[in-house]
């Protein structure tokens, strides 16, 4: 039985204890965070007024670094979409710089073997000394995912998203599954609570509560992801099971206020982020920094402040992500609006529930999102996102693109 069941008596306390690297030793670590340029570039001694989380030595380092918000970057194509636009790409992390964020996540969508690998190797270099990169860990065992792994230190990946197995058939299985990467790598892990009813039969959150509460030990697992569209009850689980030791990452930054009652807050990661503020208004920047330094009021007057634009973000990527998809073009046109690069997406090849076309009406539906907030958005013509402004710069223009995926003018 997990963790989390044992602790929902009557009396439920908060354990105070630190469990360090039960697979790799502390020295270990150390020679590794030494090693490591990407973990050494960033640091803040400032204490958060909120933080009673265990201090080993990759969770101290969480506690410092991991602070704020973590973002994604997506391509930006060429025009005929057979390679990525290099200084569009590098523009979209500066963007995220420019927002203050604490890291950034590449994701090579519509990009293959060598085109996907410079991508992130273009990100990773862009972002060095600013922000840190993030990778992702599937779920799958460690002789499949070790040459990705290798790649990703190679290029100074600090931390990386990690996945369950739901196909194993049991959540011991899926321990020893994660539990061997951990052995492996000298990352960072964030773990991921993205419900798979495939498994309601092991725990009825359709999440492996026991395996993340027995990761949860290990020192170089520091926060964990909770999806958009996590139930409330799960992740009331998930906060109990693990938020002792693990700084929650939660998506939904309404849940975020209730939670902060108990639960140290101070980074959401791994989401568009950008679609909701701006360099200039950087708000939910501020709310983080608000719930981590205990000022509770603050952040929730905040949060109303700027609720219409949240609200319209999630209401927007609800439908598609209930069905595994993901708004792409309108999370890359928002980001557009207040200063990123755009550019139209390679074609996924999906049905429009999955991935949604961006036509006139949504265009205009984006830009009334950050109008309600009063947050400014770029004067550019919708030919400039086409394109990408990176290119429009050039001279290319939309007649140029062999093709217009996803997207109705």
């Amino acid at each position: 039985m997990s963790r989390f069941y044992r602790l929902s008596v009557p009396d439920i306390g908060r354990r105070n204890f630190l469990k360090t690297g039960v697979t790799v030793s502390g020295a270990a670590l150390a020679a590794g965070l030494a090693g490591s340029s990407s973990l050494a570039q960033k640091e803040d001694n400032s204490v958060s007024t909120t933080t009673s989380l265990p201090q080993g030595i990759m969770k101290a380092w969480a506690a410092k670094n991991l602070r704020g918000g973590e973002s994604f970057v997506m391509p930006s194509f060429a025009p005929d979409f057979g390679d990525f636009d290099e200084e569009g790409v590098r523009r979209d992390v500066r963007h995220a710089i420019a927002q203050g964020f604490c890291s950034t996540l590449p994701l090579s969508h519509g990009l293959r073997g060598e085109s996907s690998r410079r991508f992130r190797e273009v990100v990773a270099e862009e972002a060095s000394g600013k922000i840190f990169t993030v990778g992702i860990i599937s779920g799958t065992d460690w002789s499949r995912l070790e040459p990705s792994i290798r790649y990703a230190e190679s290029i100074g990946i600090s931390h990386a998203l990690m996945y369950f197995n739901p196909r194993l058939n049991s959540q011991q299985e899926m321990y020893e599954q994660m539990a061997e990467v951990l052995e492996q790598t000298n990352m960072a892990v964030v773990l991921y609570a993205k419900p798979d009813m495939t498994i309601s039969h092991l725990d009825p959150t359709g999440l492996p509560l026991e395996t993340f509460d027995r990761l949860a030990d290990h020192d170089q697992v520091v926060a964990v992801k909770f999806t958009q569209l996590i139930r409330t009850a799960s992740a009331y689980a998930v906060a109990e099971t693990v938020g002792d030791r693990l700084h929650l990452g939660v998506v939904d930054l309404e849940m975020m206020l209730p939670l902060a009652l108990k639960y140290p807050m101070q980074w959401t990661g791994q989401w568009a982020i950008d679609s909701l503020q701006s360099p200039e208004i950087p708000w939910v920047s501020q709310f983080l920094e608000l719930l981590r330094t205990g000022k509770n009021q603050e952040a929730y007057e905040l949060y109303w402040q700027y609720e219409p634009i949240a609200t319209a973000f999630y209401e927007l990527q609800a439908p598609s992500l209930t069905i595994g998809g993901h708004p792409w073009v309108h999370i890359k046109y928002m980001k557009w609006l207040t200063g990123g690069n755009g550019g139209l997406l390679a074609d996924y090849n999906s049905s429009i529930d999955y991935v949604p076309h961006l036509d006139q009406a949504g265009r205009e539906k984006c830009r009334e999102a950050f109008a309600k907030v009063g947050i400014n958005t770029t004067e550019l013509p919708d030919e400039a996102f086409v394109v990408g402004n990176a290119a429009y710069e050039r001279g290319v223009r939309v007649n140029d693109l062999t093709a217009l995926p996803q997207y109705q003018t």
